[in-house]
């Protein structure tokens, strides 16, 4: 078993050496573990199936990484820079290849594991590296697997992206090291491409994001950000103490918005160059900011502040918005005014908890307003707060089975005109959809279902429809059988064959799931529903779609 055996032989014999030794110093070393683990095999497969391979299999792959010596390795290979022959026949066997990961991750330094893990990448095999923990540490393999993951991406929209992020964070996100490593390559992208960055932008805000709600490290974000800037943390700089501290407190204080307004404004006003505007533009920053302003008008712990205060935290939020880290000309600086002007609108002309007929008035301004991007989310979170304030009393008030209510028909509009925030439109959807409303009959409050369901089937036609289907098929247990297929019915009128699997595969699930509800329903809330299984050619839509009744038995039916 030993490769070298044959030329140490030759070398013996060519010395003088004794035949007859060499037979008997070849069968007093020889253990013959490979012929014994074959036998074993062969006698235990009868009694345990064949699962006694891969019991074997683990187990030997356990005695090796026990007896692994990473020095020995390493040296061996630096001799050579060659891998072992060993390691070659392991790679085409997957049992091998999760050997040699182990091993990595119990020896992440080794050079020898190092160079096996990117012949490895190099056969193909990065999606089966994508959870190996000690991958990123090797540069070499990170690299590789990071243009893996945005390759992956590129077919990414507001549907799947954050399906299509997983890969990417799973490869990123495990170690502050990658982590960092990724966001500057991100951020040179985006200074090399600038306008044309935008897919890189919202792939790195993601990135940001996801670190933000899963590790709740806000100061290590901002720390990055920072250094990506070019700014040092505690270097005594006022823009990095404010944002610090309102991200530290998650409160932005006067002292500090002060602070901020001084350097952006005052670099807009001197003409001096600004400090990095992705600074602002921090969640974590921003976000605070925004509360403080117009957070009143949802929120009844927030009080109103007074203009004086109010103006410069509607500069710095107008200043995040619109400008970039190019030099401000005279037009950026007249938009720059415009939003503000816009900004201090929205926050006079939005009443708190507002009547019917109030509501009615301000249409018209607020279909200007929401034509900008931070406005509109403005006034989404605020139609949010009137249509769940108390209890929902807007739809208690205002709710008639005739008429779609005019905040619905306004989220509507926001979906269509901002992609980015179709997630909060749909949030806002799911609270009047999961509404108990009192005093609705259950007529009643199954009819504002309905116009919801149809507000939802819109949005899953703007790019949004696999969030909508995993909500409904994680809900369906909870949701009334005749509401589930009048979903299905408004969900299949939008789309048409070929279906991508994605889709398919769990619209087919709830079909599955209520297909007594579907027998029962009415012919035109089958119809889609036939049409969508006889599009499909497998086993399980076929049967459901035999399941159907006709359409002449269903008008038969209803004709008697």
């Amino acid at each position: 078993m030993e490769p070298s055996t044959e030329s140490v032989v030759d070398r013996y014999l060519e010395a003088g050496g004794a035949p007859f030794n060499t037979m008997n110093l070849l069968m007093s070393s020889y253990e013959g573990l490979a012929a014994m683990t074959n036998m074993v095999s062969s006698d235990l497969g009868p009694v345990y199936g064949s699962g006694i391979n891969s019991a074997i299999s683990e187990a030997v792959s356990r005695k090796i990484i026990e007896s692994f010596d990473p020095q020995v390795a390493d040296s061996k290979y630096n001799e050579t820079e060659q891998l072992p022959e060993y390691i070659e026949a392991m790679i085409p066997h997957q049992v091998w290849r999760k050997t040699i990961y182990r091993l990595s991750e119990r020896h992440p330094g080794s050079t020898m594991l190092s160079a096996a893990l990117q012949h490895i990448a190099d056969q193909g095999y990065q999606a089966e590296m994508m959870s190996l923990s000690s991958a990123p540490l090797h540069t070499h393999i990170f690299y590789s697997l990071l243009a893996e993951c945005l390759e992956n991406m590129s077919p990414a929209n507001e549907e799947n992206i954050h399906q299509k992020l997983g890969e990417l964070i799973t490869a990123v996100c495990r170690r502050e090291q990658t982590y960092l490593v990724a966001r500057y390559i991100f951020h040179g992208v985006q200074q090399k491409l600038g306008a044309k960055a935008a897919g890189i932008r919202r792939i790195d805000d993601e990135l940001e994001t996801y670190m933000l709600d899963n590790y709740k490290r806000p100061q290590l974000a901002i720390n990055i950000q920072l250094l990506l800037s070019g700014l040092v943390v505690g270097g005594g700089n006022s823009v990095v103490d404010a944002a610090a501290s309102i991200i530290q407190e998650e409160y932005a204080a006067t002292g500090d918005v002060a602070s901020l307004y001084n350097e952006y404004h005052g670099a807009v006003v001197s003409g001096k160059p600004a400090p990095p505007v992705d600074i602002l533009r921090n969640v974590c920053v921003l976000h605070p900011i925004i509360e403080q302003v117009f957070g009143h008008l949802w929120d009844t712990t927030v009080q109103k502040m007074r203009p004086e205060l109010a103006n410069k935290y509607i500069w710095l939020i107008a200043y995040a918005a619109l400008c970039s880290n190019e030099p401000i000309d005279e037009a950026t600086k007249d938009k720059l005014q415009q939003l503000v002007v816009q900004l201090k609108e929205v926050c006079q002309g939005l009443s708190i908890h507002p009547i019917q007929t109030q509501i009615y008035q301000a249409v018209p301004k607020i279909l200007e307003w929401i034509s900008v991007p931070i406005l509109a989310r403005v006034v989404l979170l605020w139609i949010r707060d009137v249509a769940t304030y108390d209890n929902f009393t807007y739809y208690d008030t205002y709710f008639t089975s005739s008429e779609v209510p005019v905040l619905l028909l306004l989220l509507e509009e926001i979906a269509y005109r901002h992609p980015l925030l179709k997630p909060l439109v749909f949030s806002a959807y799911k609270d009047g959809f999961e509404s108990q409303v009192p005093g609705f009959s259950p007529e009643k409050q199954l009819r504002l279902q309905k116009i919801i369901i149809n507000r939802i089937a819109l949005l899953a036609q703007l790019d949004y429809a696999l969030p909508v289907i995993d909500y409904f098929a994680a809900k369906k247990e909870q949701i009334d059988e005749s509401v589930m297929v009048y979903f299905l019915h408004r969900l299949l009128a939008q789309f048409e064959a070929p279906y991508p699997a994605e889709f398919l595969v769990p619209v087919l699930e709830l079909i599955n799931f209520t297909i007594d509800g579907v027998k029962a329903a009415k012919e035109k809330e089958i119809v889609y529903i036939r049409g969508f299984l006889a599009s499909i050619d497998n086993e399980q839509a076929r049967l459901l779609c035999a399941a159907l009744p006709d359409e002449a038995s269903v008008t038969s039916t209803l004709a008697d």
